[in-house]
């Protein structure tokens, strides 16, 4: 999971998008924790994400799920509002964090 998160941050930093502008100021950690595969997270700083690292960490953003639920995410076979609805995924963060990683998502 960790190449894939990691292509992820590669893509997500090297894009061009105006929201960017707006979290050029926020600092968060981000914790993606997989039932069946271990806990990763990365940074948010200046706009873009640190490469992908491994460990059980305290995080401001902490999303639990399987890797199984992950993949249909990425291959669009699943939506995440869906996955977080149906408690597929669950997301430990402020309200204000939640909209902003939904928004990133898009």
């Amino acid at each position: 999971m960790r190449e894939i998160l990691q292509k992820l941050v590669k893509k997500f930093n090297e894009k061009e998008d105006e929201r960017k502008e707006k979290i050029k100021d926020l600092e968060r950690r981000i914790v993606i924790k997989f039932s069946d595969d271990g806990t990763y997270y990365m940074d948010l700083k200046n706009g873009r994400l640190s490469d992908v690292m491994e460990g059980d960490v305290s995080g401001d953003i902490i999303a639990e799920l399987s890797t199984e639920t992950f993949k249909k995410i990425l291959d669009k076979e699943e939506d995440a509002l869906t996955a977080y609805i149906t408690k597929k995924i669950k997301i430990k963060a402020r309200l204000m964090d939640k909209l902003l990683l939904s928004e990133l998502l898009r």
